[in-house]
């Protein structure tokens, strides 16, 4: 476990990427990218697993049968403009700030815009190399 997942349970993870999903998938610009989940509740357990993992929690304090997610190839297919990052990363920001103190707020951006540069560098510029995720849940 890391400072901040001894801070933050992975019930508050839950809740910080529920509040983000209801305002991402109503804003105007970049909605139109969760309009083919089907299930929703799933898709946030999946990213809830993802960020509790990317924060340095355990992979044994997921429910049984979570699954490491190939974050950059299921993104590859959606077109994502920098402008759809930039909104993302804005919607993102302001539901930590709602959601937690400023003191975990700010670890889990300092995570989200390392992310972020990678997602940018591997889907928008088109730069090889990057971090995988995949493997790094293996541990």
């Amino acid at each position: 476990m890391s400072w901040l997942t001894d801070q933050l349970g992975l019930n508050d993870v839950h809740r910080v990427i529920q509040k983000f999903y209801l305002k991402a998938r109503q804003h105007a610009v970049i909605a139109h990218h969760f309009e083919a989940i089907d299930d929703f509740s799933s898709h946030e357990e999946k990213i809830t697993a993802f960020w509790w993992l990317a924060l340095g929690g355990n992979l044994a304090d997921l429910p049984h049968g979570a699954a490491a997610i190939d974050m950059i190839n299921k993104h590859m297919a959606l077109g994502i403009t920098e402008n759809d990052l930039n909104i993302w990363l804005s919607l993102f920001e302001q539901t930590l700030a709602e959601e937690i103190t400023p003191e975990l707020a700010s670890a889990w951006q300092t995570k989200l815009h390392g992310i972020a540069s990678h997602v940018k560098a591997l889907l928008i510029e088109g730069k090889p190399g990057g971090i995988q995720i995949k493997d790094s849940l293996k541990s």
